[in-house]
């Protein structure tokens, strides 16, 4: 039986960010999905896992032993040899997976003009053929179609290892796991159930924590005051003390002075003593407090800046669209105006893509005028975007680093990263381009890589933008939010658009 037991592992990058503290949980065979916000550390606790990287204290035991967990990565831009390993086999297994997942071996030698969801499930497949006993898995719906994606969780439902899946896909999520790992501010909880059982459970209890604190609050306010009333009873005896004897004269020695003043000392202990219960149960309470602590989380309503093109139409295209082998997909004949929403749909290797680049490149407005995020974000751009943010002015870093707070990620930890994931990267691009007056959004799988408050932050923006808006993406809620027509490339109808 397979399993994977993490006692007490830490790690950081640099001293500067700690990623993960002292965690601890173990799996057993099942699905357990991995989730936390942009830049929480889920790719690094993969790694962790799958001993690319060894944890800093503490330990990570994989069982059977000395065979390690396989793990997928985000990335698909590689044509592996574990992939190659994988097209070259013709046992049942492999055949099955294939067909499974609907490869053809003769489309690897296209590799550098496969779409990225045609990639994806050709790394997926060559995870399964070798059945590891442990599977990791980072984002592996990221680019799928509807029916790929369909594929997909037929092929991980029969897997029987021990499988922990990143995802911000709630129906993958939902369809797959039977545990949660969240991962929050470095430490990682293991919740029963999948991703919206758990997420409900961690809510209650931060609502409770909440009802806690506050409570506690509020005590420590009223213990606060009630020894500020002792205090001031004291001075204003002892006050009153001084003022008595001042009067009497220091010759005032008679029985009824000595007797006031053995009264005043033992009111002065009791006094003391009061304050000093007072004093303790004061400390408590704030110690209460500081041992309740309450979620706080980055995030918060984001907007796009669009202006008001000069021009009715910002694209217009009647030409043949053509792939980058020179080969023809389509024939196009659309234009885009200053206010129209378009959604861009179609399987996987369908040309959407092509499409989006071909009408980017005869767009008609200055470049400055378009915000372009496109489907895959290389290392080199992640490290420039950084680099660009933390070479500008403070003023104008301190403004594209609050969109990336109100985006769901931690400035601090951002800037003192040496690389950000590729969610991040996605939250930079997003705020360098926002504060620009735009006329058109030209967005390639948006959500891809971006945590669920994210998603539901960025699907808000959409909506309220005034300017025009072509975007390809899988997500169907999405596009149903904020476009008003959709572009269809049909395989079966010799890749024509329609619109509707």
């Amino acid at each position: 039986m397979s399993a994977i037991h993490v006692s007490h592992v830490s790690f950081s990058y640099s001293s500067a960010v700690s990623v993960i503290n002292d965690v601890s949980f173990d799996l057993g065979p099942s699905w357990t999905g991995l989730v936390g916000a942009n830049g929480a550390g889920k790719s690094t606790l993969l790694s962790l896992l799958s001993g690319k990287h060894p944890p800093d204290s503490g330990s990570v035991t994989v069982v059977p032993a000395g065979v390690a967990p396989i793990l997928c990565e985000q990335r698909v831009d590689d044509r592996t040899v574990a992939i190659d390993t994988f097209a070259e086999l013709w046992d049942r297994e492999a055949v099955r997976l294939r067909s499974l997942l609907r490869l053809n071996v003769a489309d690897l030698e296209r590799w550098s003009t496969l779409s990225p969801g045609e990639r994806k499930r050709w790394q997926i497949g060559a995870a399964l053929t070798s059945a590891p006993d442990a599977l990791l898995l980072d984002e592996p719906t990221n680019h799928l179609d509807d029916e790929a994606r369909t594929l997909l969780l037929d092929a991980l439902s029969r897997f029987t290892g021990t499988g922990i899946i990143v995802s911000h896909d709630r129906e993958v999520l939902r369809t797959l796991t039977t545990h949660t790992l969240r991962i929050h501010r470095g430490r990682v909880r293991l919740w029963n159930g999948s991703y919206e059982i758990a997420r409900d459970s961690w809510e209650a209890e931060a609502i409770v924590a909440r009802s806690d604190r506050e409570r506690l609050k509020r005590e420590q306010r009223k213990v606060r005051r009630r020894l500020a009333d002792q205090r001031r009873t004291a001075q204003e005896k002892d006050a009153k003390r001084f003022k008595d004897r001042r009067e009497a004269g220091i010759h005032d020695l008679d029985t009824r002075g000595a007797v006031a003043t053995g009264r005043h000392a033992a009111g002065q202990r009791a006094g003391a003593r009061t304050r000093e219960v007072t004093r303790a149960r004061l400390e408590s309470v704030t110690d209460e407090i500081t041992a309740t602590p309450v979620e706080r989380s980055h995030g918060g309503d984001i907007g796009f800046s669009a202006g008001s093109a000069r021009k009715e139409f910002l694209i217009r295209l009647d030409a043949p669209v053509t792939s980058p082998d020179g080969s023809t997909l389509l024939r196009a004949d659309v234009s885009v105006g200053r206010t129209d929403r378009v959604h861009i749909a179609g399987p996987n290797g369908a040309g959407k893509t092509t499409l989006l680049n071909t009408l980017v490149d005869n767009a008609s407005i200055p470049a400055n005028r378009m915000l372009i995020l496109h489907q895959e974000t290389t290392i080199d751009e992640a490290v420039e975007w950084l680099d660009t943010v933390r070479s500008l002015p403070n003023v104008e870093q301190g403004r594209v680093m609050s969109l990336v707070s109100l985006l769901g990620s931690n400035p601090a930890t951002l800037l003192a990263s040496d690389l950000p994931s590729p969610g991040e990267a996605r939250k930079v691009a997003l705020a360098l381009g926002l504060g620009t007056p735009t006329w058109l959004l030209v967005l390639d799988e948006p959500t891809n890589h971006l945590d669920l408050p994210s998603i539901e932050r960025l699907e808000a923006a959409l909506h309220d933008y005034q300017g025009a808006i072509l975007i390809v993406t899988h997500d169907n809620n999405l596009a149903d939010s904020v476009t008003t027509t959709r572009w269809t490339i049909d395989r079966s109808e010799g890749l024509t658009i329609t619109s509707g």
